[in-house]
């Protein structure tokens, strides 16, 4: 059994959203945050996550055999099933050029939050 209790570490972005405030997420966990801590291959762990700051990893999904898509989701407890989201009308970004490189592209990413 191990005795660390720290959470998942990553590199923190932004999220952005509606400027009319409009949640679409559905009340999701990060419409009541402002940041998120990305994880993941290509990022170097430098802040803990927190509940302030949750953790979220990207996603690539390759389409036509050709143009790969990423997108960033919450992370799931180990041992627990990951839930299906959807886009929830909010999306992430950092300036940090490991951002940049984990994402394939330099832009925001969107978020998806959304559980039904």
């Amino acid at each position: 059994m191990s005795n660390d209790t720290t959470g998942p570490k990553g590199i923190t972005a932004l999220i952005y959203r509606d400027a009319l405030g409009t949640d679409f997420s559905n009340r999701g966990i990060f419409s009541r945050v402002m940041e998120v801590t990305v994880i993941g291959e290509g990022i170097d762990p430098v802040f803990e996550a927190t509940p302030e700051r949750p953790a979220v990893r990207l996603v690539r999904n390759e389409h036509f055999h050709r143009e790969t898509v990423v997108h960033a989701q919450p992370v799931t407890p180990e041992g627990e099933p990951t839930p299906w989201y959807m886009f929830g009308g909010t999306f992430i970004f950092s300036s940090d050029a490991r951002f940049r490189r984990a994402a394939g592209h330099y832009g925001a990413v969107p978020l998806h939050d959304r559980r039904e």
